[in-house]
């Protein structure tokens, strides 16, 4: 294994996280050197604690995070999604199965939706307060962000093992209660086109793996998991089976500021309740940050501590930006835009374009403007766009964020946090508390400043919000002029 690092470049709490020998709770914040110190525990293992690398298994969230990790590795340190573990326990232990299509759930939804009955129709516009028809509705960017709300709905129900006697039919309103019967209705055609094919879905893997892990013969004396705020009831029970069966360490590491995928079925109570599930945990906090300005984490930490249920950080930097955020409204949003990236080139070509929808971009570039594959070129410069989703993880020197609006598919967004959610779910939150820690998140990809673009005659709760809260740290407000 080749060396990655000096173990003499950890500060005190990543050198802790490093020599400590028991089950591991890792609290690290938004550019505290997560993967830095990950990478570093694994080192010191091998070459210092003698433990052989098939003997380390190391989980993350995404596929391009679990490459990532294992070309930085140069071992053979056993690295997978929660998916690819599960295939490969059910293949260890001979189980035959056949995937579904993936894109499976989200036909029907399109199909159920493009087909509902005049009466459905009726519901779903009255649900979403949408004043046009119909035919109107259905090419329209809001009835894409329905059908990802009923995905959303759907992945929750089928990742935390929920049952029908949990709908507290007493809180629902009419008309949600006739959007349940609908999204049911969808998720039941779902299950009959599954089992008619005979196929699994990845979600039936996990739940298959974890009642075939002895039969896998796993011999793994760690377990590492990546992004553990953005886990499921059904992955922490395939965690339980492992632990259970092969009396290994675990080592979660992760932040509950920065949890943002509920729409796949994560539960962010799992992270924060983590010491109850396994034995003998030690919290560690990675408390220095090395990417945000002091005055940023300041300003980020009174907007995310409006959420509930958190655990509280002491987060600290030696890096110092008078004026972190710049708030840029706008009556031409195309005209804006290109000054702000007009003036943002003339010190920094490393820079980063976030929204909260992938079409947005689109309402901010014109023909002097060559975009694809999710690279802006202006004036031959190339320039990263993402949705805030796909940014978790990156950092450039400057931050542009776009459609802060308020509107339905503004930031936040206001269908895909439906209070429906919310009542069926009990570890759901407040209104917005995703999209909260989704523009938490989005902040804090910067290592100097954002740019926040908004309608001057429309901004959004989080603008209002941001403003109160910079100038009580700051004593002002900066404007892009």
């Amino acid at each position: 294994m080749q060396k990655i690092t000096n173990i003499n470049k950890l500060d005190k709490f990543q050198e802790s996280v490093v020599k400590s020998n028991c089950n591991l709770l890792i609290i690290a914040g938004a550019g505290a050197g997560k993967s830095f110190t990950l990478l570093n525990k694994i080192e010191y293992l091998i070459t210092t604690q003698n433990v052989l690398p098939e003997e380390i298994l190391v989980i993350s969230f995404t596929n391009a995070s679990v490459n990532d990790i294992t070309l930085k590795l140069n071992s053979k340190v056993n690295a997978f999604t929660f998916h690819k573990l599960a295939m490969q326990i059910l293949d260890a232990a001979s189980v035959n199965y056949q995937i579904v299509n993936d894109s499976l759930l989200n036909f029907i939804i399109n199909e159920s939706i493009y087909t509902c009955t005049t009466e459905e129709q009726k519901n779903i516009l009255k649900f979403l307060k949408y004043s046009q028809k119909f035919p109107t509705f259905i090419k329209s960017p809001e009835c894409n962000a329905f059908k990802k709300f009923i995905a959303t709905f759907i992945n929750l129900w089928k990742t935390n093992d929920y049952k029908f006697e949990n709908i507290p039919l007493k809180k629902l309103k009419r008309n949600e209660k006739n959007i349940l019967l609908f999204i049911f209705k969808i998720y039941s055609i779902y299950i009959e086109e599954k089992n008619s094919q005979n196929k699994l879905d990845f979600d039936d893997l996990i739940k298959l793996a974890s009642l075939k892990v002895k039969d896998a013969s796993l011999k793994y004396k760690y377990l590492i998991i990546d992004e553990f705020q953005d886990t499921s009831l059904i992955r922490l029970n395939l965690l339980r089976q492992i632990y259970n069966y092969t009396q290994s360490q675990i080592i979660v590491v992760g932040d509950d500021y920065q949890s943002i995928y509920r729409f796949s079925g994560c539960d962010l109570n799992i992270f924060l309740n983590f010491t109850n599930y396994f034995p003998k945990v030690k919290t560690i906090t990675l408390q220095n940050v090395y990417r945000n300005s002091q005055e940023l984490i300041d300003i980020a930490a009174t907007f995310i501590a409006k959420n509930p249920r958190q655990i509280s950080k002491n987060l600290k930097s030696q890096k110092h930006t008078s004026n972190p955020i710049i708030f840029a409204p706008y009556n031409n949003k195309l005209h804006c835009f290109k000054n702000v990236l007009n003036e943002t080139l003339n010190t920094t070509k490393d820079i980063m374009v976030l929204s909260r929808n992938n079409r947005d971009i689109y309402d901010y570039i014109d023909d002097d403007f060559k975009y694809q594959d999710n690279i802006l070129i202006y004036q031959d410069t190339k320039i990263k766009f993402y949705t805030v989703h796909k940014s978790k993880g990156l950092e450039t020197e400057a931050v542009i964020i776009l459609n802060c609006n308020n509107n339905i598919l503004g930031f936040p967004n206001q269908i895909e946090n439906n209070k429906l959610i919310n009542k069926i779910f009990p570890f759901s939150e407040i209104t917005f508390a995703e999209e909260r820690r989704l523009f938490y998140v989005a902040l804090t990809r910067t290592k100097n400043q954002v740019y926040l673009l908004y309608d001057k005659h429309n901004p959004s709760c989080f603008i209002k919000e941001l403003k109160k809260i910079v100038r009580s740290k700051l004593n002002s407000l900066v404007y892009f002029k």
